[in-house]
């Protein structure tokens, strides 16, 4: 009877060391920062593992694509220092490396009656962008960050960056983008009334981390480049 009841606290004990340890190597949220900047995932999922990935391109294109890490590294790379700007009101900078998504659009092809894409990520966010949104000069598919492959708290190894709109609309880990002929919308949406489809910055106060704890500063919309 000892023997069963010991044996029984011990497979309640490993049951629980079992769900700590997989829940240690989940994406979690953080409000403390991480390389600077505060963390939100749509869900706990664990990091993508790197060796496996492929990004998915498909839809209104002439050429599907399954895209390894390796691949996506041989785009031409670009660098543009940018801040990225919550909705929950706080800031922070840092210079993010990748490359545009015209490279995606060249080698994919898409049809003329392709309008929108629609980006999705491995923690079941979703966005979607007009093929002028994506186009725009300081839109970017990040793959580093500060001069370092992207961490997986931030998207590794692909994520969207888009300045001039709240960063819940800069999706991370990103798994596929299709090409559609109408879509809008996006998941944070689907999340509180708070969240615009567009998700410009709008005019207002900012709370940027990098500067210090206790600064406010006034924006007037759009990507913040005064500071």
């Amino acid at each position: 009877m000892k023997r069963r009841k010991f044996l029984a606290a011990a497979a309640v004990a490993a049951t629980s060391v079992n769900a700590q340890q997989r829940r240690s190597r989940l994406l979690l949220p953080s409000d403390q920062p991480v390389a600077g900047f505060r963390i939100m995932w749509a869900n706990p999922v664990p990091p993508i593992d790197q060796a496996s990935y492929r990004l998915k391109i498909g839809g209104l294109v002439d050429h599907a694509q399954s895209l390894s890490v390796d691949e996506l590294r041989k785009f031409p790379r670009v660098e543009q220092s940018s801040r990225m700007k919550c909705v929950q009101c706080w800031s922070a900078r840092t210079t993010w490396g990748g490359f545009r998504f015209s490279e995606i659009i060249e080698m994919a092809a898409p049809s003329k009656v392709a309008k929108v894409v629609r980006i999705d990520c491995a923690d079941k966010w979703y966005e979607y962008l007009t093929m002028e949104d994506i186009v725009a000069p300081r839109v970017m598919l990040a793959m580093d960050m500060g001069g370092r492959p992207l961490p997986n708290q931030h998207g590794a190894p692909l994520r969207v960056i888009d300045p001039s709109r709240y960063g819940y609309m800069s999706a991370k880990l990103v798994t596929s983008i299709t090409f559609l002929e109408d879509g809008k919308g996006n998941m944070a949406c689907d999340t509180g009334p708070y969240y615009a489809p567009g998700g410009i910055i709008q005019a207002g106060y900012d709370h940027p981390l990098d500067i210090g704890p206790d600064e406010r500063v006034k924006i007037k919309g759009g990507e913040i480049t005064e500071y």
